[in-house]
């Protein structure tokens, strides 16, 4: 109840878990819930109700013939040729390249010291 200081994170973490799955539950429970099996009852031997047969789909309709010659068939069905392949792994790597600099630039220069010592420890300039 409330939040205390004290309260270890991995605690917390427990507390919220357990309210999730209290309120999973809850929202589970506010449907209409199945009747308790009976287990001593004996079920008619009559089957219930068969179920309909499912209609098959309707035939596919033959393509028309084509007016450039299958042109597009050999071509790789549309999904572009080599050039366009080319284009666009030559983009993929400009748009990496240009969102690499963008963060780098975002973040600032990097200051690095180096410090060189030698065997017993003393600083070399």
């Amino acid at each position: 109840p409330g939040f205390s200081p004290e309260l270890s994170t991995s605690s917390a973490t427990a507390h919220i878990m357990v309210l999730r799955l209290s309120i999973v539950r809850a929202m589970a429970a506010g449907g209409k819930a199945a009747p308790k099996p009976n287990f001593g009852a004996r079920t008619s031997a009559t089957p219930k109700q068969a179920l309909p047969a499912v209609q098959p789909p309707p035939p596919m309709a033959a393509p028309g013939p084509q007016q450039d010659g299958g042109a597009q068939q050999a071509g790789g069905g549309g999904g572009g040729g080599l050039g366009y392949q080319i284009l666009l792994a030559f983009g993929s790597m400009f748009g990496v390249i240009m969102a690499m600099q963008m963060v780098s630039r975002f973040l600032g220069p990097r200051r690095i010291t180096v410090v060189h010592k030698d065997s017993n420890g003393n600083v070399i300039q």
